[in-house]
């Protein structure tokens, strides 16, 4: 029963319950897990990259990592599950100059030096920047410094792939913020800017924490927090429709 107004006289009329339209039911599927990718980790490279494939990059795939170095990203990844090109510029590849076609690839993988290091000891554990990519077998040389030297490396290397990605395809990027001249530098904020001036459509971020203490070179008094936290930052390519992750066959 309900009641109404009508001309200021208030009173109420019986309903039929069955002419009325039902809501639609909603039905609620899957099951409930713990087993779940999460936004931070302090697991590894080597096992947060395979997360991030399982959500993003079907099996059998054409995937392209154009920085692969040793394959450290692809330790767990079980082999044969994607259809992988490895090219590195110790191989002769410079990953601003790759040899694809306009919209070949579904993926890319692209893991440049994070800093620029022209010397000190804080960072000899990481590829060298001068030595990959200031004279390099495509002649292509890096004319900025420090900082910008590395934000020219990401952007030349995104607008390569931007190029050889099919439309709606993964660009898969990792790095890692730093101080510069005494300046914060927020490096992952900068490529995303400079990906979606380019057509790339942001789509995840993934924190990797290091378990271990970075290292320091000999500093009198620390004036910025360390940095013991990298990302992967996942893009897709702008392209007609929208975009779906059907996964799963």
């Amino acid at each position: 029963m309900i009641h109404r107004e009508h001309n200021g006289i208030r009173g109420s009329d019986v309903v039929d319950v069955a002419s009325c339209p039902r809501k639609k039911r909603v039905v609620r599927n899957g099951h409930a897990t713990n087993d779940l990718v999460f936004s931070a980790s302090v697991e590894g490279n080597d096992s947060v990259f395979p997360k991030i494939l399982k959500l993003y990059v079907r099996t059998e795939s054409v995937v392209a990592d154009i920085t692969y170095g040793k394959g450290a990203f692809w330790r767990n990844v079980q082999p044969g599950a994607y259809d992988l090109r490895k090219t590195d510029i110790q191989d002769g590849v410079d990953c601003r100059k790759l040899p694809y076609k306009d919209g070949e690839l579904d993926c890319v993988v692209f893991d440049p030096p994070y800093m620029h290091t022209p010397g000190g000891t804080a960072h000899t554990s990481h590829s060298p920047f001068e030595k990959h990519y200031r004279n390099n077998a495509s002649g292509n040389q890096t004319e900025s410094k420090y900082h910008e030297a590395v934000l020219d490396l990401y952007r030349d290397g995104s607008r390569e792939a931007y190029r050889v990605l099919k439309a709606q395809g993964v660009f898969i990027v990792k790095c890692q913020d730093e101080v510069c001249a005494n300046r914060q530098r927020l490096t992952h904020i900068e490529i995303i800017q400079m990906c979606e001036n380019m057509g790339f459509v942001t789509e995840d971020l993934f924190v990797v924490v290091r378990r271990n203490r970075p290292g320091v070179s000999r500093m009198v008094r620390q004036v910025h927090a360390r940095k013991n936290h990298s990302y992967f930052l996942v893009f897709w390519k702008r392209g007609k429709g929208k975009m779906r992750w059907k996964l799963h066959k």
